[in-house]
């Protein structure tokens, strides 16, 4: 057991407070980080962290170092100058060593104290210079994955020309199918932990019944505006298409139609947010671009689109919220069931009848019958047009 292993000397019984005053001194009192913008959600947890394992390792426990490597591989996210992130460190020792000493006042085995400053700068040190190996190491690879990110930025615009040379340089293999999506902002994406932004971060789950072999797919992505897009190269489209399904099972997701050549990859990731915006908001899901020709057709032309739910929904959007909804959704009920009073009835949990009497009302505030081919198809699109504006239904005075 060291100098400061047990009872007053053991420092683990003041880690909120020693914690507290770190976090302080890298958020607020230091001036020499009031640049970096480091956030407190991330210096408190990491402040605490090393504390914790300092701490623990001056009571002559064993200590994984775990916290100075997450340390040095967050700072290098963060773009943090190695001299601060030792200067923190250093802020660290100087309070700790500053509560020792506020217990060791009355010490007078000088030896004994020599021995306790030398044991937590040891760990001090111990602890920065792991974290920054780590920084190090981790700003070397975000160089190279930044500039891979760049290159596939480029790729996607249509920005980069020499696409052998960037094929090569992105990993991507010869004869494979490509496929392109984008995972609209809102949820979580999935990428593999540890993976940074440009690499191969791995395929996710495939659907039971699917066998995507790993080594098989190679997988490149970046975030742009909040949304993720994907550039996935697989032996197959089915395999390309399959290995997306994590990403669906998570937020909406809009995929192109399979390519072979990086040319294609500008028109692909159109496709790919042509087909993301086809999905209603709040659904999950893949969409696949050309499996829903009429929803692509009335988001590629938003404003069109508007106009057609308000020409011809007009007079349902004048009545009670509430009733404008239950008609909408029967409308919608009997086109999901191929126009069967029956069975849309039985997914509404209501009689035939109710139905029909409800699809006649809409008939009168519209006038479009659900029986008439033209009427039900402008009803059909004029519904879709709606859903896809994502527009939550606001009540409004006047209503009858």
């Amino acid at each position: 057991m060291s100098d400061i292993g047990s009872g007053r000397h053991d420092l683990r019984d003041a880690l909120d407070l020693l914690s507290e005053q770190v976090a302080d001194g890298i958020l607020h009192a230091e001036p020499v980080y009031r640049e970096t913008r480091l956030p407190a959600a991330v210096v408190q947890p990491l402040v605490r962290a090393n504390l914790a394992e300092i701490l623990a390792a001056l009571a002559g426990e064993p200590s994984s170092l775990a916290p100075a490597r997450e340390t040095g591989r967050v700072t290098a996210a963060e773009g943090m100058p190695l001299d601060l992130l030792q200067h923190a460190y250093r802020l660290a020792g100087l309070r700790i060593w500053e509560e020792l000493a506020r217990r060791l006042r009355s010490q007078t085995d000088t030896a004994a104290l020599l021995r306790a400053s030398s044991r937590v700068w040891l760990a001090i040190d111990r602890s920065s210079n792991v974290a920054v190996r780590t920084h190090l190491e981790a700003a070397a690879g975000l160089g190279e994955n930044m500039a891979r990110t760049e290159l596939l930025r480029g790729v996607l615009t249509g920005a980069v020309h020499d696409l052998e040379t960037a094929r090569r340089a992105l990993g991507l293999p010869d004869d494979v199918m490509l496929v392109v999506a984008v995972t609209a902002p809102g949820l979580p994406p999935v990428p593999v932990p540890g993976t940074p932004p440009g690499t191969a971060p791995g395929v996710p789950p495939a659907p039971d019944g699917v066998g995507v072999d790993p080594a098989d797919v190679t997988t490149r992505w970046l975030t742009h505006e909040g949304a993720r897009l994907t550039l996935v190269a697989a032996p197959t489209s089915e395999d390309a298409l399959a290995a997306l399904a994590g990403l669906a099972a998570h937020a909406r997701t809009g995929a192109s139609r399979p390519f072979t050549h990086l040319a294609d990859a500008p028109s692909a990731l159109a496709q790919a947010r042509t087909a993301v915006r086809s999905l209603p908001l709040g659904q999950v899901g893949l969409a696949r671009y050309g499996d829903r020709p009429l929803d692509a057709l009335l988001v590629a032309d938003g404003e069109r689109a508007a106009e057609l739910a308000a020409a011809v929904l007009g007079g349902l959007r004048d009545r009670d919220p509430r009733d404008e909804e239950l008609l909408l959704g029967t409308v919608e009920a009997w086109f999901e069931h191929g126009g069967s009073g029956t069975r849309a009835a039985a997914a509404l949990h209501c009689h035939r009848n109710t139905v029909l009497n409800r699809l006649a009302r809409v008939a009168d505030l519209t006038g479009r019958d659900i029986n008439d081919p033209r009427g039900a198809a402008e009803l059909y699109a004029a519904v879709r047009a709606l859903r896809l504006q994502g527009e939550p239904t606001q009540p409004r005075s006047g209503t009858a």
